[in-house]
């Protein structure tokens, strides 16, 4: 479950994003975001996702609020960018550890993890590749 309350993120100082948005996302319930530009879509996403935080409101993912207890709202959530390109510099094998480091994965349970999806997503030989070489898809997966 996703409940966001009383939600509102400014940029700047005085572009609002998102004013003050409230709604929970039941589980195993689809939804969409749709608006024009600078609706405040992926703004609302990445607070879901932990990526920025709000600046009044909170946001509870699977029970856990996104600040006070963001690495567990992390680990119930994932969330794939359009244009990942803050980590291009890396090889997948560095950012997958890079992440699992985050996340706090214990080595041999990432390990384990890593080498059942690159398998499963075709993505074993590109493991050691930068990730900048790869496809827009392969940079998804």
């Amino acid at each position: 479950m996703i409940e966001i309350s009383n939600v509102t993120k400014t940029y700047g100082g005085r572009i609002r994003a998102v004013d003050n948005i409230t709604f929970t996302v039941e589980p195993g319930c689809i939804y969409g975001f749709l608006g024009p530009n600078g609706a405040g879509k992926t703004t609302t996403i990445k607070l879901i996702a932990g990526i920025i935080r709000p600046d009044s409101g909170t946001i509870r993912v699977c029970g856990h609020d996104t600040v006070r207890e963001a690495l567990a709202a992390k680990k119930s959530i994932g969330f794939v960018p359009d244009d990942p390109n803050a980590f291009l510099h890396l090889k997948g094998l560095e950012y997958l550890k890079f992440m699992g480091d985050i996340y706090e994965v214990e080595a041999g349970k990432r390990r384990e993890i890593i080498g059942s999806l690159a398998e499963r997503f075709d993505m074993t030989k590109a493991l050691g590749d930068k990730i900048q070489s790869y496809s827009h898809g392969m940079r998804q997966k």
